[in-house]
């Protein structure tokens, strides 16, 4: 087999190390699609980047319902509207009833609660006010480094100044 394949290769040009070479490269060819063939046979599917997003953001309406609800356990509207058929469930949700956070006085694990605020932004949070001193407006967490108008718009609706 091999006489066939270096005559095959003397014919284009090619020496004997040089048809070596062509018939390695191209075993290794073969092998590495095989085994990529194998292996993605049992592999599950990848998860799109959305579905990623939209768990995180129910995950993130959720913990904040729990949150408001506790909060709000003692009012009778929303029992009322529990006991009632006639009347749908209350559903609420953190983007229309939002719980406000004060963030001249927020701890650094209330701060990690508003969408797009991790543990570098709360940090930096809490190191610009004991620097600088209170926020007078909501749209002073701008000069935060780390917040942006993208991601103030995002807390926006979370932020209240006491």
């Amino acid at each position: 087999m091999w006489k066939r394949i270096l005559a095959t290769a003397h014919r284009f040009g090619f020496t004997r190390n040089e048809a070596a070479v062509v018939v390695f490269l191209c075993a290794v060819i073969i092998v590495g699609t095989i085994l990529t063939e194998v292996r993605s046979s049992g592999a599950r599917p990848v998860e799109d980047i959305r579905t990623s997003y939209e768990k995180a953001d129910r995950a993130f309406a959720d913990r904040s319902t729990v949150e408001i609800s506790q909060a709000d356990a003692g009012t009778e509207s929303v029992r009322e509207n529990e006991k009632s058929p006639d009347v749908a469930p209350a559903v609420v949700n953190a983007a229309q009833t939002p719980q406000a956070i004060d963030p001249n006085t927020a701890t650094q694990d209330v701060l990690t609660s508003l969408p797009g605020v991790g543990p570098a932004t709360a940090r930096n949070i809490i190191e610009y006010r004991r620097e600088h001193g209170p926020f007078r407006q909501p749209e002073d967490l701008l000069k935060v480094q780390n917040i942006g108008p993208k991601k103030f718009e995002r807390i926006r609706t979370f932020i209240t100044i006491e």
